[in-house]
């Protein structure tokens, strides 16, 4: 039996960054994009109603940063698993209280196979917390 395919939301607030990650994600077999936001409140209702699996959460957003929004979510989901996308370095992330809500870093300008892997990763990873 096939498994489920990856279940992916983009919170960024670049759009053209959003959209296109999203069409390059979109291709793999095993993700599905199910949500696009530009805020992280407006994140927060996207989870809300569609459930993903991952999250793409740019770090720096208007209104509510993306440490912020992955705090309020996996505070609410907490099986949901985010990726934080920063131009800071992964050692700064880490170094916030990021892992506590169980989010891992990853920066801005990886390659679209890197965020690909890392998506397939955090998603096994947190399988395999569950079992």
């Amino acid at each position: 039996m096939d498994s489920p395919r990856i279940r992916v939301a983009i919170l960024d607030d670049n759009a053209k960054f959003r959209k296109s990650l999203g069409k390059l994600i979109g291709k793999e077999p095993d993700i599905h994009v199910v949500a696009e936001a530009e805020t992280g409140l407006a994140g927060i209702k996207e989870v809300e109603d569609r459930k993903p699996d991952v999250i793409l959460m740019d770090n720096q957003m208007p209104f509510t940063d993306g440490l912020e929004a992955t705090e309020m979510i996996v505070s609410r989901y907490p099986d949901t698993r985010v990726i934080v996308l920063s131009m800071h370095s992964k050692s700064t992330i880490r170094a916030s209280s990021c892992q506590t809500w169980a989010c891992y870093p990853l920066c801005e300008n990886c390659s679209i196979k890197e965020i690909i892997a890392a998506i397939r990763e955090v998603k096994n990873r947190g399988e395999d917390q569950l079992a």
